[in-house]
């Protein structure tokens, strides 16, 4: 009889991973649980189909509830769960199929990121100065493809505490060769006046147009708003949600992250991702459109991907 021991320190062990990453973009971090899939569904200690079916349900459910904040993963998990199709009954295949499908998965957010942002490099023009928050792989991409255009774009970009993102972001784009100012969150309001554009990427964009995104995002907005600069979101379809903002759940990380020792009245908070309300935000970029005003896809393509996003 096969011990559920390991099964479960496989899952132990990747779910610690995921609730620690504060660090990954919301892209990154579904792709990385889907990846945990692909794994799973590998080396899951089972002797039948349908237990390794169960087994890999079971990872994908707790994977969903590991992250709140960050529903791309849910959705993309969700999408895999109720579009995996009926495995064979020989286990090897079942693993082989399985893993597939979840590739299959991350094969359509790529597509999705790669059309989304192609339609965000449409409205790029020269010498433009871009500022952004944190280090979104949909903006580090868009850096990427005004590079290779020749755009020879600017940014600003925030370093982005407590979890300092925006170092890794100040690195690639020095690889590229990108000019960019890098300020503390602090300076925001100074610098967002040198801004053609503000864009951010997000961990969700909630059924009203609101984002969640990390804790900066909208004092970046107001001081967009404020300074008359335009503020755009750049997030394909998998980051759509039917959750309303009063529903959306905020995460808090680790209060050792803010380096100070406890203090009798002193009560400390580490709110990691905030709600950026649609009334701030002048554009979103997604794989079908740039639009002034907000249309879900969650809401307009249920019938064609009938779970991909989250109810």
């Amino acid at each position: 009889m096969i011990s559920d021991k390991e099964n479960s320190e496989f899952k132990a062990r990747r779910l610690r991973a995921v609730k620690q990453d504060l660090n990954s973009s919301a892209a990154v971090l579904a792709r990385k649980a889907l990846e945990d899939i692909i794994d799973y569904a590998d080396s899951c200690q089972v002797e039948t189909t349908a237990s390794l079916t169960a087994e890999l349900k079971d990872l994908a459910t707790q994977l969903i509830a590991a992250r709140p904040s960050r529903l791309v993963v849910g959705n993309l998990l969700g999408y895999w769960l109720n579009s995996l199709p009926v495995l064979p009954e020989d286990l090897e295949r079942a693993r082989g199929r399985a893993g597939a499908h979840a590739e299959e998965v991350i094969d359509l957010l790529q597509k999705s990121q790669n059309q989304a942002v192609a339609k965000c490099l449409e409205e790029i023009k020269p010498n433009m100065t871009i500022m952004t928050h944190s280090s979104s792989s949909n903006v580090m991409a868009l850096f990427r493809a005004c590079h290779l255009a020749d755009l020879k774009v600017e940014a600003i970009i925030t370093e982005s505490r407590p979890g300092m993102e925006g170092r890794k972001l100040a690195r690639y784009l020095n690889k590229l060769g990108v000019s960019c100012q890098f300020i503390t969150e602090a300076q925001m309001a100074s610098f967002v006046v040198q801004a053609d554009k503000v864009v951010i990427g997000a961990d969700t964009v909630l059924r009203d147009g609101s984002l969640i995104s990390k804790s900066g995002s909208r004092l970046l907005a107001l001081a967009a708003k404020d300074a008359g600069v335009p503020f755009w979101v750049l997030a394909e379809g998998f980051k759509h949600s039917l959750v309303l903002p009063e529903d959306a759940v905020l995460e808090e990380a680790d209060l050792e992250e803010l380096q100070l020792e406890a203090l009798p009245y002193v009560e400390m908070h580490n709110i990691y991702f905030e709600l950026v309300p649609a009334r701030l935000i002048t554009t979103w970029v997604d794989e079908e459109r740039v639009a002034v005003t907000f249309r879900s896809l969650a809401e307009t393509r249920p019938a064609t991907v009938p779970a991909l996003y989250n109810e």
